[in-house]
């Protein structure tokens, strides 16, 4: 990917200092289950939870705020899921 996880928390906060475009999303509660997962499963790096799928070029990454953010390097994206308060 050519990306260290260390590295993530950099990408995802300036995207496009390494030619990522970076989309928002509002999100509803559907993403709990992803969310979880990633937290129990991920590997927590200062105030967020990563886990990575190498064999699909993408990374999910869940920050402090329950926001689900996926970075797919292949595409050179990142769909940031924001916490919608209806």
């Amino acid at each position: 990917m050519g990306v260290s996880i260390s590295d993530l928390k950099y990408l995802i906060e300036k995207p496009e200092i390494f030619g990522f475009k970076l989309e928002t999303v509002r999100k509803d509660t559907e993403f709990k289950t992803v969310i979880g997962d990633i937290k129990r499963n991920g590997i927590k790096i200062e105030n967020y939870w990563i886990k990575c799928n190498k064999d699909v070029g993408e990374c999910e990454v869940v920050d402090d705020n329950n926001n689900l953010i996926i970075v797919n390097f292949l595409k050179k994206t990142i769909t940031k899921y924001t916490t919608s308060n209806l």
